[in-house]
């Protein structure tokens, strides 16, 4: 079983950081990232050798940028879409909230999650058992469009781990398989579609 996990195009908000508008749309860049990537799924792109772009469904957050990358994709594919609160982004930084150590070679500390990261987690991993089961239904992979704290965060529940980051470009595609009783990271930020100059996080 395959989930795939998109980040929504370039966002206004990425370009001005206005912290007080946290539901910006896309930039003219976002918008044309977020078609490059319906036409490459469209066209049932090859992931690896033998390994084709397959979608059965697609779930969105409701926030405008994840609404807008989704559209074109929704198009392109004609498959069911859903709107789903889970997949919202957090209203916080999440890296602020994870664990950090002093050097390399030092081991984690201790890590209690704070109530606001924990409370998002729970999120996130209702996101993840919602696209599991739109996958475990139709037989074929479940999309998620979303954002890179919540993406990040639902890494980082199929790795075990919050002693991790990732960095997320926009409209990348993330692929977690399961498969022998555990989750396999297959690709992260996967860009074929998109060339150098539409290349933004």
């Amino acid at each position: 079983m395959k989930l795939y996990l998109a980040r929504h195009g370039q966002s206004r908000w990425q370009i001005e950081r206005n912290d007080n508008d946290w539901n910006s749309p896309l930039t003219e860049l976002g918008q044309r990232q977020a078609q490059l990537l319906a036409s490459w799924l469209a066209a049932e792109a090859m992931l690896d050798n033998g390994s084709h772009v397959e979608i059965g469904s697609i779930r969105v957050s409701p926030l405008t940028r994840a609404r807008e990358t989704a559209v074109p994709i929704r198009n392109a594919l004609n498959c069911p879409i859903y709107t789903d609160a889970y997949l919202r982004e957090a209203d916080f930084y999440v890296s602020e909230h994870l664990p950090a150590a002093e050097s390399p070679y030092q081991a984690m500390p201790i890590y209690k999650p704070s109530n606001r990261y924990a409370v998002f987690k729970q999120q996130a991993r209702a996101a993840l058992y919602a696209l599991i089961a739109d996958a475990e239904t139709s037989g074929l992979p479940a999309l998620g469009v979303a954002h890179g704290g919540l993406i990040s965060t639902l890494l980082r529940l199929a790795t075990g781990s919050d002693a991790v980051s990732f960095w997320l470009y926009n409209t990348s595609l993330n692929v977690l398989e399961w498969k022998r009783g555990r989750w396999h990271l297959i690709h992260l930020n996967l860009w074929d579609h998109l060339p150098p100059a539409c290349r933004t996080f």
